[in-house]
């Protein structure tokens, strides 16, 4: 299986490290389109017109996105903060450096996508933000990354960790995209839960690369996989409340017309 992250609005800064080297990153079939976002990015500087531009406050430090080019970089992995990031360094210390890592893709609106491996400077620049000469982010992307990942995914479970502007940036119809999501059970009522979703969906990321349970590629290997890791969690909330999965429940795959298929998989929690 393959897993698919967004970014984070959180990162940790590095203070030291090479700069950036566009021609390095994975999938170089994607570096003059990365090019051309740093060099749009770049002139929007860091005042009210780029904060603007950005949808972000007017405190927002915007003067990373004027170095982009000579600011100290790190990888993806350990740039990345956020609770989904942590989590996952939480369930599973180490996991960024296990084999399981190269199944992790991490999309960004920056770069389209990444590999947790790749070297990259602090930046803000989400994917459904309207640039420039560009438009909307998602809508940019979708065309380069459909050319540039179906080749390598095409056929392939993708467990899709993944938020709306960042999944509109690859629907992947020619691969079977199982969609994470998950549900708070109470009362007999169901809701959604969209922060602490994002800390249960790293920790299930931690555990798959910690247990091998990413090499599966088969239906009922991926759902035994998914299982056991969703199991075995048990997360706290802010009020020292203590959440845990009572079912895995998963929707019926519906076919694309480009071969592929998508389907939801909800994790149950109380």
């Amino acid at each position: 299986m393959l897993i698919w992250l967004p970014p984070s609005e959180g990162k940790n800064a590095p203070v030291q490290g090479p700069s950036l080297d566009v021609h390095t990153l994975s999938r170089s079939g994607l570096t003059e389109d990365r090019r051309q976002v740093l060099s749009i990015l770049s002139s929007l500087g860091d005042g009210p017109d780029a904060a603007a531009v950005l949808k972000v406050g007017g405190r927002i430090d915007l003067s990373v996105n004027t170095v982009l080019d000579c600011a100290p970089c790190a990888p993806a992995s350990s740039l990345f903060t956020g609770v989904l990031y942590e989590a996952i360094e939480q369930s599973a210390p180490g996991a960024w450096a296990s084999d399981g890592a190269s199944h992790i893709s991490i999309f960004s609106g920056l770069f389209g996508v990444l590999s947790p491996s790749d070297v990259i400077p602090d930046h803000r620049l989400a994917m459904g933000v309207s640039l420039p000469e560009l438009g909307v982010l998602s809508t940019w992307w979708a065309p380069r990354l459909d050319e540039t990942l179906s080749a390598e995914a095409s056929e392939h479970i993708i467990i899709d960790g993944r938020s709306g502007p960042y999944r509109a940036a690859c629907k992947a119809p020619w691969a079977r995209v199982w969609e994470l999501r998950v549900e708070r059970e109470a009362d007999g009522k169901r809701s959604v839960i969209s922060h602490d979703a994002k800390r249960w969906r790293g920790a299930i990321t931690g555990l798959l690369l910690a247990s091998d349970g990413y090499q599966a590629e088969e239906t009922s290997a991926a759902e035994k996989a998914l299982e056991e890791a969703a199991y075995s969690l048990s997360l706290g909330d802010a009020k020292g409340h203590e959440h845990r999965v009572t079912d895995v429940e998963y929707g019926p795959e519906k076919q694309t017309k480009k071969g592929g298929s998508t389907r939801t998989v909800t994790l149950v929690t109380h």
